[in-house]
């Protein structure tokens, strides 16, 4: 393996591991600010009980909407490497 094919490879690793980080920290982050002893409790339903509606609402709000920007950022970045991974591989002589 040459030094550019190393540091490709670095790279690589690199850029799936913050992904992933990034994924993790904002499990972390929704669970720290949105649950109670790993309970979902959802923000502002303090005054009774709240409707469905309004639970829907909150869960895209609170977690849904977070998880899945962060979700499909990390699938982007995958999606990348791999595209990357096999045109160099494609082009690279057996």
């Amino acid at each position: 393996m040459n030094n550019r094919d190393w540091e490709l490879e670095q790279l690589h690793r690199d850029e799936i591991t913050v992904a992933m980080n990034w994924v993790i920290r904002t499990c972390q982050q929704i669970v720290r600010d949105r649950s109670h002893k790993t309970f979902w409790v959802p923000a502002d339903t303090s005054e009774g009980a709240p409707s469905p509606e309004q639970l829907i609402q909150r869960a895209r709000e609170d977690v849904l909407d977070k998880l899945q920007r962060i979700i499909d950022g990390a699938q982007f970045v995958m999606h990348n490497v791999e595209h990357e991974r096999a045109k160099r591989k494609l082009s690279s002589p057996s």
